[in-house]
């Protein structure tokens, strides 16, 4: 009987041991880790990183990081590129992203929203506006009074940036010119200006150099950023990159070094426009290289980050929320919504 019991004991002990290593390997391999028992920290590294990206100026910054990716078969980043801002804004608010290029009143809007959990992490490209003549009477601004001035943009950024202008110089934009919003489609009117049938037009890059190339008598009267400087002590900030917070929160590592190609990537097409033309247009970010090429020193590409981005940014909003407050959704957004590298 004892050396039953002794048997049973022994095999009740194997079973036990079994048992415990078995949940030992379940538990000890995780999925991720930061910490290699060294008290080195080890970032953690997402396997894709989803970067969205918009055709003209917004997208051009992102040439030469995403021309590199393509032949880099370790690259981890899968560039996508959409038409409009709205397409990417429905990815946007799928989660179907992790960086993306937007308007910035479109990602105060989406984050003011609570539908899109997103920060800013910095701004990629200022004012692209300009007022484009066939003909020869427009100086200065103030000499836009008693004009008529055909624009893309009504009720979003365009008209209130140009809104805002006038008003800063002393032009009623209600009483002392007419402004023609109808158009939607920025190509269409750039035709009309060089077909003569209108006179004064505001234009963004590309379609300035569009409207202005290869025809007699087509200029750029006026560029608005410059114009934009000359009163305020804050920049025209249109488009900016925003990263989905969770993978901000996760891959912090990742990030930056996204953020500092994405810096020397821009850093490249200023300082390189005839080599980063052709790369831009291989891209489809602007469908022609001499058009690229030509448009580059007109689109103010820029990197702008923390505290200087912030403070520009927050009192550019707070000029389109004067103007329409539902343009930026209905409030200047709070401090949460600048990514703090």
């Amino acid at each position: 009987m004892k050396k039953l019991l002794s048997i049973i004991m022994l095999l009740v002990l194997l079973v036990s041991v079994v048992a415990c290593g078995g949940k030992a390997d379940q538990t000890t391999a995780p999925t991720t880790t930061e910490n290699n028992g060294t008290g080195d920290y080890n970032p953690v590294y997402a396997d894709e990183v989803r970067i969205l990206t918009l055709k003209g100026p917004t997208g051009m910054g992102m040439a030469t990081v995403w021309n590199d990716s393509k032949s880099d078969a370790a690259s981890k980043y899968k560039f996508t590129i959409k038409d409009s801002p709205d397409l990417v804004k429905a990815e946007v608010l799928l989660g179907s992203y992790d960086i993306a290029a937007l308007p910035t009143n479109v990602a105060a809007a989406l984050y003011n929203s609570g539908k899109a959990d997103l920060q800013v992490v910095a701004v990629n490209t200022l004012g692209v506006l300009h007022i484009v003549e066939n003909g020869n009477t427009i100086t200065d601004i103030k000499s836009l009074k008693g004009k008529t001035i055909h624009a893309t943009g009504g009720g979003s950024t365009p008209e209130f940036i140009l809104r805002y202008l006038l008003e800063q110089n002393g032009i009623d934009p209600d009483e002392d010119v007419t402004l023609d919003f109808s158009y939607t489609d920025h190509g269409e009117l750039a035709a009309y200006v060089k077909s003569g049938a209108v006179k004064i037009a505001m234009l963004p890059e590309p379609n300035v150099t569009v409207a202005v190339s290869g025809t007699e008598g087509v200029r750029v009267a006026l560029d608005l950023t410059e114009e934009w400087d000359k009163i305020s002590d804050f920049d025209v900030m249109q488009g900016c990159i925003v990263v989905r917070k969770a993978f901000a929160e996760e891959h912090p590592e990742q990030l930056a070094e996204f953020l500092d190609e994405y810096r020397a990537s821009i850093e490249y097409v200023n300082q390189n426009p005839n080599v980063a033309a052709g790369i831009i247009a291989g891209l489809g970010i602007i469908p022609k290289e001499a058009l690229a090429k030509q448009a580059i020193p007109r689109c103010n590409i820029v990197y702008v980050d923390g505290e200087e981005m912030k403070e520009s940014l927050s009192a550019f909003l707070n000029v389109l929320y004067e103007a329409k407050a539902q343009s930026i959704g209905g409030k200047n957004p709070d401090e949460g919504f600048y990514y703090k590298r």
